[in-house]
């Protein structure tokens, strides 16, 4: 349940309200000026004076004709500023003015990009759109299993899995979409196996001409808090070398063997990232890597042609968000340090100013196995490491009691949002006024339940 709207917060600046408010009370002061003018010209040229002495300005006697000029501006003035205040709140029911608060601070909201995959990137958009609406999910597309491998294989397009997950984590009607696009058939000759949402997007594909015009269709008819783009149009072949010299290609394949990777490169190697994507990068006050499978999700698209670059020259903050637990083959054994490590060798030292991890004060609550099989272990963290790979750790409770294994959305959008409004830089660049009323307004937020 959101918390109840309190009347001091109408004060916060960006609401759109108080400008127009006061807009419309000088229009009202010029109304009645203008037309004690009229009616008593000298009475009004004495009051003038009188009211404006300890000012020292020296205003022209008012005339009949220019009260009425006076009371003309102020009549504009005030219809201007009354359909200002009246279009903030179409579209609302009678007079839900909580309603109104919560969708502009939300539209005023720190603008961040999400890069990643799988399902750690949709857990923390469900957080994070409860904060801002600002948000641009850059998904990776190098999934070669599953529904979204054959429709990959059969129609050369882009896999949609995870980006189905993503548009699913930001619609109004998450519940009811999430049954909807995960709904999978159990039978019928090429339907078995296929999720209803990759198939919908891959219709409005072949609909619209490309990927990008569908993915906006979508946006529109779900009314997502953001936008979802992949992070390239070529469909991605991961190949991973193994430590034992081995090379092994395809995502699938990668995710089953038990050796250790040493390097991960793409194909085709000169894929380059979405335009819009950059453009979100430039613009973003955060940009978080991950969570999730951090040499299948999250640094194929390191990989990416022009990703590191605009990394590297952004102004905004950028996080890393450590996985809970390793995953046997890819990370068996990794610290916090040796994810940041395996970040930073495939994209430029220095680039991640923040690294969350789980301090791991939720107690287990039920047994590991019952959650990851196969030899995973909770991610151990190593803060001296961290630290003199130039990034600053923040351990702070990331999970749930339920499943102390994966991260909360909840907890861990709070985590990120409380990092970046702490950081001084991005308080001098969103101003530091703002930056107050924005973060009594989050602070005041309970703890999500997802």
């Amino acid at each position: 349940m959101k918390p109840r709207v309190r009347l001091s917060r109408w004060l916060s600046p960006g609401l759109g309200l108080k400008r127009w408010a006061i807009l419309g009370g000088i229009a009202l002061g010029l109304v009645v000026l203008g037309l004690w003018s009229m009616v008593n010209n000298r009475t009004a040229k004495q009051f003038t004076y009188d009211a404006v002495h300890f000012l020292q300005l020296n205003l022209p006697d008012l005339t009949f004709w220019q009260g009425l000029i006076c009371v003309l501006v102020g009549i504009v003035l005030m219809v201007y500023s009354s359909m200002q205040l009246s279009g903030r709140f179409k579209g609302l029911k009678g007079s839900n003015f909580d309603a109104y608060y919560e969708e502009t601070i939300q539209a005023n909201g720190p603008k961040i990009v999400v890069i990643g995959g799988g399902t750690g990137l949709s857990v923390l958009l469900r957080g994070l759109k409860q904060y801002t609406s600002n948000l641009t999910a850059a998904v990776t597309v190098g999934d070669d299993g599953g529904s979204s491998g054959i429709l990959r294989e059969t129609f050369d397009v882009i896999p949609v899995g995870d980006i189905r997950n993503c548009i699913v984590a930001l619609a109004d009607e998450q519940d009811v979409m999430e049954k909807l696009f995960s709904y999978r058939f159990a039978k019928g000759e090429g339907l078995k196996g296929h999720s209803l949402g990759n198939l919908l997007l891959l219709g409005l594909t072949a609909v619209q001409g490309n990927f990008q015009d569908a993915v906006a269709n979508i946006d529109q008819v779900l009314h997502i808090s953001g936008r979802v783009l992949p992070i390239t149009m070529a469909p991605l072949t991961l190949v991973a070398k193994m430590n034992d010299g081995r090379r092994i290609v395809g995502e699938r394949h990668i995710t089953d063997s038990e050796a250790a990777i040493d390097k991960l490169s793409i194909r085709p190697a000169n894929a380059e990232v979405l335009p819009e994507v950059l453009e979100a990068i430039a613009e973003a006050d955060a940009i978080v890597l991950g969570p999730g499978s951090l040499y299948t999700s999250v640094i194929p698209n390191l990989c990416v042609g022009g990703v590191t670059e605009a990394l590297a020259k952004a102004r905004g903050k950028v996080f890393y968000v450590c996985n809970v637990m390793t995953q046997p083959g890819e990370t068996t054994h990794y610290t916090v340090g040796d994810h940041l490590a395996a970040i930073l060798r495939h994209s430029a030292d220095g680039l991640v100013d923040y690294i969350l991890a789980d301090d791991g004060s939720v107690p287990e609550s039920v047994p590991l196995a019952d959650f990851i099989t196969g030899g995973g272990e909770r991610v151990s963290i190593d803060a001296d490491r961290i630290k003199s790979m130039g990034a600053e750790l923040v351990a702070a409770p990331l999970v749930s009691q339920e499943n102390p294994f994966r991260h909360e959305s909840g907890r861990l959008a709070k985590a990120l949002m409380e990092t970046l409004y702490d950081d001084h830089n991005f308080r001098l660049q969103r101003g530091l006024i703002k930056s107050y009323w924005d973060w009594q307004t989050y602070k005041h937020r309970k703890e999500l339940d997802m």
